[in-house]
């Protein structure tokens, strides 16, 4: 345990259940005044910068101190169920609206001299280009969560409580190096196609049901000893709630999928629009209004075709 045992759980302790982690909030207040400097930075030099991307960067900020201080937080280390939550916020959801927030291209645009160099450098280094390369950024994702809990890890995690935030960390940073291809919104060392990041999603599918239905048909406790205290001080069942956590891993898991794939297929749409118009865009530069070529309706009506816009008086259409 990292402090006392709460009270056992009901519907007025997990919504009025609050904690604080000290580490972690200083790391969430650092971290939401860069980069409101870093906005601060850009406008004074005159770069718009959209005032969603602000609004995700705090949402995902939210998400973390959610997943740490409110209920989950305080029963994070007593309930597996909890644990098994607080994960998938940590690994899936926050890092999400954090990856839309475009914090590189801030400090890119922020940033001028050597310090703008160095994170340049830092971005297109060999050991970024590989850490970040979309297969190994998605093992990277997949293992993590089997090695925490079914390591020495988890339980020591349980019990030292910067053991414990580390590990939170790490779930932040796994999340956010496969959302950074994914999303594709910051400058990337590996660009990655439309069909490859929907092909990475759905792979997320499987992966989530290997870890969670093996834990919901497992019958002993993963860190059995410091459960069976909880259960006996609670009098309650600490392996049924186990398989709870199991279900939770599997089902959660799926419905951030969905939805992820829900974003892939928006964020293509919006993609091949943008091209769409970036092309209409260079042909009205190259050919102004003018008809480029006589409808093929029309190659048989000279008097037709010459009613085209552009059309001049000595061209004729082919035959």
């Amino acid at each position: 345990m990292n402090g006392p045992i709460p009270p056992p759980p009901d519907l007025h302790a997990l919504l009025t259940s609050w904690t604080i982690e000290p580490a972690v909030l200083v790391a969430l207040i650092l971290a939401g005044a860069a980069y409101l400097a870093g906005v601060r930075r850009v406008r004074r030099r005159g770069i718009t910068w959209q005032r969603g991307r602000t609004v995700l960067w705090f949402v995902g900020l939210g998400t973390i101190a959610l997943s740490t201080f409110s209920a989950i937080g305080v029963y994070d280390d007593v309930l597996f169920s909890m644990t098994a939550v607080q994960h998938m916020f940590l690994q899936m959801i926050a890092p999400a609206p954090l990856g839309m927030a475009a914090p590189v291209t801030l400090a890119l645009r922020a940033l001028t001299g050597r310090p703008r160099k160095t994170l340049l450098a830092v971005v297109h280094s060999r050991y970024v280009r590989v850490l970040s390369h979309p297969l190994v950024a998605y093992v990277l994702f997949v293992i993590s969560p089997f090695v925490i809990l079914y390591s020495r890890l988890f339980e020591l995690g349980l019990t030292n409580s910067w053991v414990h935030n580390l590990t939170h960390l790490h779930l932040v940073l796994v999340g956010a190096l496969l959302y950074w291809p994914l999303l594709g919104i910051d400058p990337l060392p590996n660009p990655m196609p439309y069909v490859m990041r929907l092909l990475l999603v759905i792979g997320l599918g499987p992966a989530h049901i290997v870890l969670g239905i093996p834990i919901m048909l497992r019958d002993s406790l993963i860190a059995a000893e410091h459960f069976m205290i909880i259960g006996m001080q609670w009098g309650s069942d600490p392996l049924a709630d186990q398989k709870v956590g199991g279900g939770l891993l599997w089902i959660f898991g799926d419905v951030v999928v969905l939805f992820l794939l829900a974003g892939m297929f928006v964020q293509w749409n919006r993609s091949e629009k943008r091209e769409q118009r970036r092309v209409d865009r260079h042909l009205d530069r190259v050919h102004g209004t003018a008809a480029t070529t006589v409808p093929w309706w029309l190659a048989e009506d000279p008097r037709a075709a010459r009613s085209l816009p552009g059309f001049a008086a000595d061209e004729r259409p082919a035959r």
